[in-house]
């Protein structure tokens, strides 16, 4: 039998520990594996629509956790409770102060509520709220998981959404100025933004289900009226 020369380490992004017993305890493992989901959501906004902004935003996500990882290693706080295993001899860092999970979240909370009554026109102010307070369940569900879980205890938490809400703040600052003074077009002028097909509408209210699916009835509609000139067009293209 081959012996390991290593010994293998877990992932730490995805290795969560919980009481199999506590029902809510279960529920928190869960909910710390939801930073994990909103990257993915990142890559498929950006896979469906080709839109810039999903591009940004897990830049700043990415910036973000390089930063937490560099203030825990210099502040070295400890875990409230040591897990057997965890972040021990990877690449995370194991302290406690800040918590990444808070971070992350305080970012995503901040940088889309500045989106969602700065930038996004047309919304109502009732739906302008029910947004915020979607995105604060989210996040202060995953905050109080991490401290339910312990392991984090409540100040590295509140540290963490602070820094994260800074940063937040920070992005949603330079992707605004990025827009105004024209360095977005800019990019958006290259060969490979062309060859990505990609676009930036930030500053537009983004097409809902409805708008879009009435754009799909309106061009079948065109076909059935007219199947032969578009049949001509899709030969054309």
């Amino acid at each position: 039998m081959e012996t390991l020369q290593k010994t293998p380490v877990p992932f730490d992004d995805t290795y969560v520990l919980y009481d199999p017993t506590d029902p809510l305890s279960f529920i928190c493992a869960g909910l710390s594996l939801l930073p994990i989901g909103i990257l993915c959501f990142y890559l498929s906004w950006f896979i469906v629509t080709r839109e810039l902004e999903p591009c940004i935003m897990a830049c700043g996500q990415v910036f973000n956790d390089v930063l937490n990882n560099i203030v825990k290693n210099h502040v070295k706080h400890p875990r409230p409770r040591v897990f057997e295993g965890f972040q021990q001899n990877g690449l995370r860092s194991g302290y406690g102060m800040p918590s990444a999970h808070a971070q992350f979240m305080g970012f995503f909370f901040t940088y889309l509520t500045l989106r969602l009554w700065l930038q996004w026109r047309g919304l109502t102010t009732t739906r302008r709220l029910c947004g915020t307070l979607a995105l604060a369940t989210v996040s202060c569900s995953v905050i109080f998981a991490r401290v339910y879980l312990h392991y984090h205890s409540v100040p590295q938490v509140v540290v963490g959404t602070c820094i994260g809400s800074s940063l937040g703040v920070t992005f949603f600052f330079i992707g605004t100025m990025a827009r105004t003074t024209g360095l977005t077009n800019w990019v958006l002028s290259w060969s490979i933004s062309d060859f990505l097909s990609l676009k930036d509408t930030c500053f537009f209210q983004p097409e809902s289900l409805a708008e879009q699916r009435n754009q799909w009835l309106n061009r079948r509609q065109q076909q059935l009226q007219h199947p032969s000139s578009s049949s001509s067009s899709s030969k054309v293209e």
